[in-house]
C-alpha cells in the first residue's frame, strides 16, 4: 500500500492525529509524510502550525467531499465569506478561516478544530416549535427524522446548507442557503402596520398551526411565527408567540403567561447591566400575541452575532443544566467575560427564580461577542413557567416557595427580589391577566417580600462554640 493510502486509512481509523504521532505510527520521515500529505490531496485536512500541526481524513457530507462555505451578514446587510467548513473522520469539523472570527477560541479552535459543529453555528440547528415545523415539512427532502432532536450533526449541516438562509444569529452555511438569501434580497418586503395586525396576526397564527408538527403546542412552549412589522416608521423583524383562541382554563393561562413575559421584560430592563428584548401584547381574533423584536436582526436585511450559553457550554465546559451564575463564573475564570457580566447573569438568574421561571435552561441565555470576549445578549423567554399548564392545557396546583440565598448570593438576590416583587405587583393589577391568576400574583408578591425580610436578617457571628 502506498504511504499516501496508508496515511488516509490511518487517519480515518484514528481521527485527528498530531504529526509527531503519525511519524511514529507510520514509521516514516517527516519529508516522506509531507509528500504523502500532498499526494493525498483533498482527502487529508491539515490544521495548526509547527508543533501543533495535526492531520485528519476528510469526511464527505451526504456523498459530497466539497467544503461548505461559511458566510457572515453584517448589521447593514452586507456579507462576506469568513471560512470554509470541512468534515473529518470519524467526527468533528475543521474551519479554514478566511477572515477575522469574532467569537472566542481556545488553542484547538484557533487551529480550526472543533469536536462537532463549531459552537457559534450550533444554534443554527432547528429547535422548538418553528424547528419542529421545519423538520416535519422537509423530512422527506432531507431524508432525516421529522424530529430534529434526533438529527445527527451531518443531518443538521445538510439541512442548514440547503435551507438555512434565515436562522439565528448572522451566519449562513453553504452556497445553496446563501443563494436563497440573495434571492430574498430581491424580493419585496411587506411590513405589517398597526392597522393590519388585527387581520394579519390571526391569519399567520392559523397558518403556523396548520403547518406545525401535530401536537407540538402541548410540549410546554408557545407556538410562534415570524413576521416583519412597521414600528415607528421602520420595518423590523419580529418573533410572535401566541395563545389558543378558545376560553378553556389552559388557554387563558397561556394568555396570562404571555402578558407576564412582557411585564418581566420591563422589570429586567430596570436591573443594572441588563436589557431585554423589546416586546408588546396584542389581543386579536380571540388570541393573545406577544410580539418580540429580534435583537439579532437590523431592519429587513441586517444581522448580528448571537450564541446561546447551551452552545458555548457544550464546547467549552460541559456543565449542562447548572445555574447560570456558575457558568458565568467559569467564563470569568477564563477571562471570557468581565465581573459586571457575571453580576448581570446572577441578577437575571435570581430574578427568574423569584418570578417562578422554572424553564431557565441553557438555551434561554445568550451572548454576543464583546468586551474581553463575551457579553450578555438581551434577556428573553423570562416568565413564570412554574404556572404553565401541564400537557398544554391541564392546570395543576403549584406551590411557589422563594429559595433563600447563600451568603455569597445575598446582595445580588436582594436586588433581584425588589424587581421580582415589582413584577408580581404589576401582574396582580394588570387587567389583561385573568382574575384568578392576578390573585396568585398578589400572593407571590407577599411571599417574595417575606423571603426578602428573612434574607436580610443577619445572624451574629459566634466567638466560641459555647455561645
Amino acid at each position: 500500500m502506498a504511504v499516501a493510502d496508508l496515511l488516509v486509512s490511518t487517519l480515518r481509523r484514528q481521527g485527528r492525529t498530531p504529526a509527531a504521532r503519525l511519524l511514529e505510527g507510520l514509521g516514516v520521515s517527516r519529508p516522506t509524510l509531507m509528500r504523502s500529505v500532498r499526494a493525498a490531496g483533498a482527502a487529508v485536512l491539515t490544521m495548526g502550525r509547527a508543533r501543533r500541526t495535526a492531520y485528519a481524513a476528510r469526511r464527505p457530507l451526504r456523498g459530497s467531499a466539497a467544503a461548505l462555505p461559511v458566510y457572515c451578514i453584517d448589521p447593514q446587510g452586507g456579507s462576506r465569506q469568513i471560512a470554509q467548513l470541512n468534515l473529518a473522520y470519524p467526527d468533528g469539523c475543521l474551519l479554514d478561516y478566511a477572515s477575522d472570527f469574532d467569537w472566542p477560541l481556545d488553542a484547538d479552535m484557533r487551529d480550526g478544530w472543533f469536536e462537532g459543529i463549531p459552537y457559534p453555528l450550533q444554534d443554527l440547528r432547528p429547535s422548538g416549535f418553528l424547528g419542529r415545523a421545519f423538520a416535519h415539512a422537509n423530512a422527506a427532502v432531507l431524508q432525516a427524522s421529522e424530529d430534529p432532536r434526533n438529527w445527527s450533526d451531518d443531518d443538521t449541516l445538510y439541512a442548514m446548507s440547503l435551507f438555512g438562509a434565515d436562522l439565528s444569529g448572522n451566519f449562513i452555511v453553504g452556497e445553496t442557503a446563501y443563494r436563497r438569501w440573495l434571492t430574498q434580497l430581491q424580493e419585496p418586503v411587506e411590513s405589517i402596520t398597526d392597522v393590519q395586525v388585527g387581520q394579519a396576526y390571526p391569519a399567520l397564527a392559523r397558518r403556523a398551526m396548520e403547518h406545525g408538527e401535530p401536537g407540538s403546542p402541548a410540549g410546554g412552549e408557545f407556538p410562534k411565527f415570524t413576521a416583519v412589522r412597521e414600528l415607528a416608521g421602520t420595518p423590523v423583524r419580529v418573533l410572535v408567540k401566541f395563545s389558543g383562541s378558545d376560553d378553556s382554563p389552559g388557554t387563558v393561562r397561556w394568555s396570562d403567561l404571555l402578558v407576564c413575559e412582557q411585564l418581566a421584560a420591563d422589570c429586567v430592563r430596570e436591573l443594572p447591566g441588563l436589557t431585554a428584548a423589546a416586546c408588546s401584547i396584542h389581543r386579536e381574533g380571540g388570541r393573545t400575541f406577544l410580539e418580540v423584536v429580534r435583537f439579532d436582526r437590523h431592519g429587513t436585511q441586517g444581522r448580528s452575532a448571537l450564541c446561546s450559553w447551551a452552545a458555548i457550554n457544550h464546547d467549552w465546559f460541559g456543565l449542562g443544566g447548572r445555574p447560570w451564575p456558575e457558568g458565568a463564573a467559569r467564563l470569568l475564570d477564563l477571562g471570557l467575560v468581565d465581573a459586571q457580566t457575571l453580576e448581570a447573569a446572577s441578577l437575571l438568574w435570581h430574578f427568574g427564580q423569584l418570578i417562578g421561571n422554572s424553564d431557565m435552561h441553557d438555551g434561554n441565555l445568550s451572548f454576543v461577542p464583546g468586551g474581553p470576549g463575551l457579553r450578555l445578549a438581551p434577556a428573553y423567554d423570562m416568565l413564570p413557567m412554574l404556572y404553565a399548564p401541564r400537557s398544554g392545557l391541564e392546570l395543576a396546583e403549584r406551590t411557589f416557595a422563594p429559595r433563600l440565598p447563600l451568603p455569597v448570593e445575598r446582595e445580588s438576590w436582594q436586588q433581584a427580589s425588589r424587581s421580582a416583587i415589582d413584577f408580581w405587583l404589576r401582574a396582580s393589577v394588570d387587567l389583561r391577566i385573568s382574575s384568578g391568576f392576578r390573585q396568585i400574583c398578589a400572593r407571590n408578591a407577599l411571599a417574595v417580600r417575606d423571603a426578602a425580610s428573612v434574607a436580610a436578617t443577619e445572624i451574629p457571628a459566634r466567638t466560641s462554640l459555647g455561645e
